[in-house]
């Protein structure tokens, strides 16, 4: 009896495990074949430590929904079991969609915004969902077999009750096994260690952990403020670019005086116990600061006129379609290795990387966030000191992406569609009619805007236009409508044309500035500056190669673009080979137009000074005049095929990411009014919140060890 009783046992424990291992086994093979499809059509490569960590951080997942769905009676696992799949399979395909048209992930604070951009862009998705149909048909597959399979996959089988807890602690372990790989594995520039634990880059996490570990990383820091970015300390955290491999910084001997204010440091420490602001007081101490140069104040009582142009690229130029675009590139400073890369938030990040000359933090809306900092630098600030007249404008929803808050903060008065402008003034009266009425006109924005400064002694104006913006077609861009025939004939598909069509539209705006300036007498004492929020990303890489003329590197190629800086008393164009991206354009004018500010406190450097000149991606990528690293590959390569200098690219990597985490702290700490003793913060601001500080003191972190 004792042995009938004891087989009976032995085989509900078998059929309990059978209940649990099956829909396990069905999750295992969904998930891992839904990452691998995501990495695949977004990265376009699988790495052997991709293939493996992914696998093993999808084990974790898999276990605990078949514990769901098997460890419930069968009439409830057959629902739940489709309807989790459904889920995976939304998440990760909406997240191959987005990377697909954006090159970056859906983060959950954006996620929070979406009712804001849905209604701005609702249309946009569901054609882009459209264009994008086979991903979706990939990840429709395994909802198709959960439905299909479900009375295969659970069946009737008893409850598998004592082994719930122990299907719950075999996820865990795993998990723990995983994490504690991970951990071990500390070797190379940017480690795989230091991308779970500090680099909060969802790029690096998905394309290595795989997209769910990347959500639930990012949840972790969301619900429990953890702040991932670590500063790394080490040689390169005392200095500058001087550290950037192959290039010199500032002559210790240069007779310029140097762009920092006097900031007691030493004071700083010693009034606070906070650990955290003291690490920041001393690294910002330790920096050096950049020197003055011949180029400083040269433009210094003049006019500014700032442009940052939707989806601008070095491409859509042409001598003949763009004559006034072309006249303003090639007549002024040339920068011939000018960069905008791509960060989380596209076009607000990209607006915030080139005013501030911060880097956006992972994961939020950094502009919107600064909205309750002190912001001294900030050109509208700095200007309206000086008496000029400050004004923003953009043609489009004002307080998209908070800009009603962020802009005037900056110091500017702010002028948008529903904040001054009106429907009528920036969209064509056919285009009203029609209902078809984005993007709005670049040209008459320009010609409603410009009679509310010219006539003014002194001006410094920054505008954000919209012609530019995705998504490029005939049906659904205005702009690409309105300037077909111009485009019509050229060697390109309809995509492209339709993206070159939009772009005549900012043409004719610079066109309509400057004969505005002209006719009022200001064009002589009037710089005009303008570069792109991010590259096109409305377009495919094989549409962007097409304007190439070859395949483009999606890597660092596709964010190579131009920078306009001009005045009309230039009498000869000035060449710069310096490597040098959107973050170095806030600093670069601030010495042009003879400002003060403190070069220490800034991550991005004067273009025109003599620091070496550093590059900085939101993957940790980065390049220099000596070569280019590559983090997804961590590999660095020479340009001119030389072997590394190895110690001087673990110091730049340590310097990018310090950078990228003192950017962080700036913003998050709201440290500007702390250093310069700026006016007290005003109480229960909504942006209000607690900083959890990101990172330990000590050595150089050992994602540096060398190879």
């Amino acid at each position: 009896m004792n042995h009938l009783i004891s087989g009976t046992k032995r085989k509900l424990s078998l059929d309990g495990l059978r209940r649990l291992a099956a829909p396990s086994l069905f999750f295992l093979a969904v998930i891992y074949y839904e990452e691998l499809v995501l990495k695949l059509i977004c990265f376009q490569s699988l790495t052997i430590a991709s293939v493996l960590f992914t696998f093993l951080f999808t084990i974790p997942p898999a276990l605990l929904l078949g514990l769901l769905c098997g460890g419930v009676p069968v009439k409830y696992g057959r629902i739940l079991l489709p309807l989790c799949t459904v889920l995976l399979s939304l998440w990760l395909g909406a997240q191959t969609i987005y990377y697909r048209l954006f090159k970056t992930f859906l983060t959950i604070f954006s996620l929070t915004k979406m009712v804001m951009v849905a209604g701005a862009f609702g249309d946009m998705a569901v054609w882009e969902i459209v264009l994008n149909w086979f991903p979706i048909v990939l990840m429709v597959i395994p909802v198709l077999l959960s439905f299909s399979l479900r009375s295969r996959i659970l069946f009737e089988q008893p409850h598998p009750k004592g082994l719930r807890l122990r299907w719950a602690a075999a996820a865990a372990i795993v998990q723990l096994l995983g994490i504690g790989i991970v951990l071990l594995c500390g070797s190379g520039y940017l480690s795989l260690r230091y991308i779970y634990t500090q680099a909060a880059v969802p790029e690096l996490e998905t394309q290595y952990f795989g997209m769910l570990t990347q959500t639930q990383m990012e949840i972790r820091r969301v619900l429990f403020g953890i702040d991932p970015d670590q500063p790394a300390d080490g040689s390169s955290t005392s200095s500058g670019s001087s550290q950037v491999p192959g290039d010199q910084s500032g002559d210790s001997t240069s007779s310029y005086a140097l762009h920092q204010m006097d900031i007691d440091f030493d004071q700083l420490i010693a009034q606070t116990d906070d650990e955290d602001l003291i690490q920041m007081h001393q690294w910002f101490s330790q920096r050096e600061a950049t020197p003055e140069n011949e180029w400083t104040g040269a433009f210094e009582g003049k006019n500014l006129i700032w442009i940052v142009a939707e989806g601008f690229s070095t491409l859509a130029m042409d001598p003949y379609r763009t004559p006034t675009l072309w006249k303003l590139s090639h007549q002024g400073f040339v920068f011939e290795h000018f960069y905008t890369p791509l960060w989380g938030v596209s076009t607000s990040d990209g607006e915030y990387v080139t005013t501030t000359g911060l880097i956006p933090k992972s994961g939020i809306w950094s502009y919107s966030r600064s909205s309750q900092n002190y912001m001294p630098f900030a050109l509208g600030n700095q200007f309206s000191k000086l008496g000029y007249r400050t004004m923003a404008f953009h043609d489009y929803l004002y307080d998209y992406y908070d800009r009603n808050l962020s802009h005037p903060n900056m110091g500017y008065e702010y002028v948008a569609l529903g904040q001054g402008l009106e429907e009528e003034d920036i969209i064509p009266a056919e285009d009203l009619e029609s209902g078809n009425m984005f993007p709005p006109s670049d040209e008459m924005m320009m010609e409603k805007i410009v009679p509310m400064f010219v006539n003014e002694d002194q001006f410094m104006v920054y505008c954000l236009t919209v012609s530019g913006h995705l998504n490029y077609s005939l049906e659904e861009n205005a702009m690409s409508r309105r300037h077909w025939d111009e485009v019509k004939d050229l060697p390109y598909s309809d995509t492209v044309k339709c993206y070159l069509a939009s772009q005549m539209e900012l043409e004719l705006a610079m066109e309509s500035l400057m004969e505005q300036l002209e006719e009022a007498g200001k064009l002589e004492d009037t710089v005009i500056v303008l570069s792109a929020d991010h590259y096109p990303y409305g377009l495919t890489d094989e549409e962007y190669s097409e304007l190439l003329g070859h395949e483009v590197d999606p890597v660092f190629e596709l964010y190579e673009n131009t920078l306009i800086l001009w005045s009309a008393d230039m009498t000869e164009p000035v060449y710069v080979d310096k490597y040098c991206s959107s973050l170095d354009v806030m600093p670069t004018l601030s010495n042009l137009f003879g400002l003060e500010y403190d070069s220490r406190l800034i991550m991005g450097e004067d273009i025109l000074s003599d620091s070496g000149g550093l590059v900085i991606f939101s993957n940790y990528s980065f390049i220099t005049s000596h070569g280019y690293y590559n983090s997804t590959t961590d590999q660095f390569t020479c340009w001119d095929g030389s072997e590394p200098d190895y110690e001087a690219v673990a110091d730049t990597v340590a310097e990018v990411q310090n950078r990228v985490a003192y950017s962080a702290a700036i913003l998050d700490r709201d440290y500007y009014r702390i250093a310069l003793d700026g006016p007290p913060r005003e109480e229960n601001s909504i942006f209000d919140f607690n900083f959890v500080p990101p990172w330990d003191s000590g050595s150089r972190p050992e994602n540096n060890i060398l190879p």
